[in-house]
């Protein structure tokens, strides 16, 4: 019997599909066209957005789909479970505290509203739990777990720094897509780690 279940395998791979193609069809329902380059993620599901309703669904499934597969990872250690669905509970709080459109079009809000600061959670979160995780017996070794977790914190803190200074730190123009890439790198290493874990329990 397998210590992580396979419905692991499905929860870490819809996390960021549900994030990514959420977003691509949810920017097809904007009566203009929508920037994904430029707009983050979570201004489709902003007030004033065009059936906002549909991407807050996905965000909310999303960050569910990360809660659960922090429960099925049996096999690491529980601070980086903790950590994990940390990211998913902040990924549902970016859906719970929306952003607002203003004459129309993406507008960001406050730099220290809760929406901003749940985003800096999901990102901090993620690029964390890979250390936090690792173990000498799981699917996840101390020296990886750094690895990952340096990776994804270098574009993380440049995130932050670019809310912070509201857009002067550095150019903008690509803030959608790193945000999508970001997103893609953090749930591959997710699914990774899952299947490696049950690949581990099947030996």
């Amino acid at each position: 019997m397998h210590t992580v279940p396979g419905w692991t395998v499905i929860t870490a791979l819809l996390a960021p599909l549900l994030l990514i193609g959420g977003g691509a069809f949810a920017a097809t329902l904007q009566p203009f066209q929508f920037d994904q380059v430029g707009y983050s993620i979570s201004q489709l599901a902003a007030y004033g957005a065009t059936h906002r309703w549909v991407m807050t669904l996905f965000i909310l499934g999303s960050g569910l789909c990360v809660v659960l597969s922090a429960i099925g990872l049996r096999t690491v250690r529980l601070a980086g479970r903790l950590m994990l669905g940390l990211s998913g509970v902040a990924t549902i709080g970016v859906a719970a505290y929306p952003d607002q459109w203003v004459d129309g079009r993406p507008a960001p809000m406050d730099v220290v509203d809760v929406h901003t600061v749940s985003a800096w959670l999901v990102f901090l979160a993620a690029a964390l739990w890979p250390t936090l995780a690792a173990n000498r017996t799981g699917p996840l070794r101390l020296r990886w777990g750094l690895v990952l977790s340096a990776v994804q914190l270098a574009p993380a803190g440049w995130k932050i720094a670019q809310d912070i200074s509201h857009g002067d730190f550095t150019h903008a123009a690509y803030l959608g897509l790193f945000q999508r890439v970001l997103v893609g790198f953090e749930g591959l290493i997710l699914l990774a780690v899952v299947l490696l874990a049950r690949r581990q329990d099947a030996r």
